[in-house]
């Protein structure tokens, strides 16, 4: 029985260090073909719009979720001041009502532009280069739960830190703190689903890079 009892042990043990092997080895070569990450999200290009002198917000011309072309007069302050869309898109949101009184501060309202949504992921500078337009992307997304076909888009030439005017790590002092930095990628999806609802969601993203 004990003979019997340590052949057992013997044949579990091997067979849990083999599925170890296997499951690790699937990885490192998953990760040789593939870029994965989870910092991504859907994204498009928008305006939030304000009045250009204070007053009494007299009239709001749209609705949320209206789709506006440029140029057209979205609200009107009780100055004169006008509110126009500054491109074709859609109101995505208005913050303000009829009657209050808003400054060149208060965002009215905000436009997106609808035609060009896309997804943004940031990608770490070590693994940059091995990121390049055209590659096939699989895009999950959390507001559906499940993934859609795109590809890389546009790959981006400056750091998200950069684009977004942060401060510097180096300091005053001299010290300097080294902090990985992130580079946006632009993917698009060749799958026609709407997005338009689920702008600033998030989304993971596994890139085919051989």
């Amino acid at each position: 029985d004990r003979k019997i009892s340590r052949r057992m042990l013997i044949t579990i043990a091997t067979a849990i260090i083999v599925v170890g092997i296997s499951i690790a080895a699937y990885f490192i070569y998953q990760s040789s073909l593939y870029y994965k990450t989870d910092n991504a999200k859907v994204d498009a290009i928008i305006y939030q719009l304000a009045p250009e002198a204070m007053g009494k917000l007299e009239r709001v011309y749209v609705f949320q979720g209206e789709e506006v072309t440029s140029r057209q007069i979205l609200a009107q302050v009780e100055n004169g001041s006008i509110i126009r869309s500054p491109i074709n898109g859609t109101v995505i949101d208005i913050k303000m009502e009829e009657g209050d009184y808003v400054t060149a501060a208060n965002v009215v309202m905000i436009v997106a532009k609808t035609s060009d949504i896309y997804i943004t992921a940031n990608v770490e500078e070590t693994n940059i280069l091995q990121i390049h337009p055209g590659q096939h992307v699989s895009v999950s997304l959390d507001a559906y739960g499940k993934s859609f076909n795109g590809y890389v888009d546009e790959v981006n030439m400056i750091t998200s830190t950069k684009l977004s005017g942060s401060m510097s790590s180096f300091t005053t002092s001299g010290t300097y703190t080294k902090v990985t930095q992130l580079i946006p990628v632009k993917i698009k999806l060749t799958d026609g689903i709407n997005l338009s609802e689920i702008i600033g969601t998030n989304a993971t993203v596994k890139i085919k890079i051989k």
